[in-house]
């Protein structure tokens, strides 16, 4: 089996060492893990700011990069929910319009992409760490418990405890172009969230949305509480291996 690897920019540009995660676990559970070149932005800022022109044309793109049959992976939540978006810029009926609909449907986020694999509730995965799991509200619905499925992939590594702030469910204060249209906003939810992280005292923290784990890190960084900020991928990878993760050496 293979799978067609889908790596946002905020990935490649500031936590490259996530796409390398997923790739290690991907092969640990049989897949052949591909990368197509060309890959640059999949339109979702250009969508949210009502640029659907320019939104278009970098679907189109895309419709050509993952033009390939097979599953297409994501270590991103928001920017799958923009590729399951793209058949809405197109007219039905539409030759572009039945290509945007066959790869939103073979489109995964990651954890639920890994959540439906055989073997994966059985993977020999240890790891003594306290975890405080962000769920990302950008995590879209899906197959293999979609929201729920980085939770189960974290449960199931032994000797891992799992930690939720008190209101997991609210959002960080990012939502990528929200953060600038309402700056005070956004600053108001980060504070909240990294107060109701710190009180779990987590020696890590979790995500499988890069965007939320670069706006918590970065508030707890000034605050002078810096902690380890992980996709759940690097969590899986380093939980597979017998070596000391780098974020634990001292």
């Amino acid at each position: 089996m293979h799978a067609h690897l889908f790596i946002p920019c905020l990935v490649e540009d500031c936590q490259p060492e996530a796409a390398e995660a997923v790739v290690e676990v991907l092969e640990s559970l049989g897949v052949e893990a591909r990368h197509p070149a060309g890959q640059t932005c999949c339109g979702q800022l250009a969508y949210k700011t009502g640029d659907a022109k320019n939104a278009r044309l970098l679907a189109l793109r895309y419709l050509e990069i993952f033009a390939a049959p097979g599953p297409v992976v994501c270590p991103s939540g928001s920017c799958v929910k923009m590729v399951r978006t793209y058949p809405e810029l197109f007219a039905p009926g539409t030759p572009d319009h039945q290509r945007a609909v066959d790869l939103a449907a073979r489109t995964f986020e990651f954890c639920e992409f890994v959540a439906g694999l055989p073997g994966a509730d059985t993977l020999n995965a240890q790891l003594q760490v306290r975890a405080c799991y962000h769920g990302s509200c950008q995590m879209p619905p899906g197959q293999s418990g979609g929201v729920d499925a980085p939770r189960r992939l974290l449960s199931s590594v032994r000797g891992l405890t799992l930690l939720e702030a008190d209101r997991d469910d609210r959002c960080c204060g990012f939502g990528g172009i929200f953060s600038l249209q309402f700056s005070a906003v956004s600053q108001a939810l980060v504070e909240d969230k990294c107060r109701e992280i710190m009180v779990l005292e987590p020696e890590i923290l979790v995500s499988a949305e890069p965007s939320c784990l670069m706006n918590i890190s970065g508030h707890l960084a000034r605050l002078g509480k810096g902690i380890p900020a992980l996709h759940v991928a690097q969590v899986l990878a380093a939980s597979l291996k017998k070596e000391t993760p780098a974020w634990r050496r001292k």
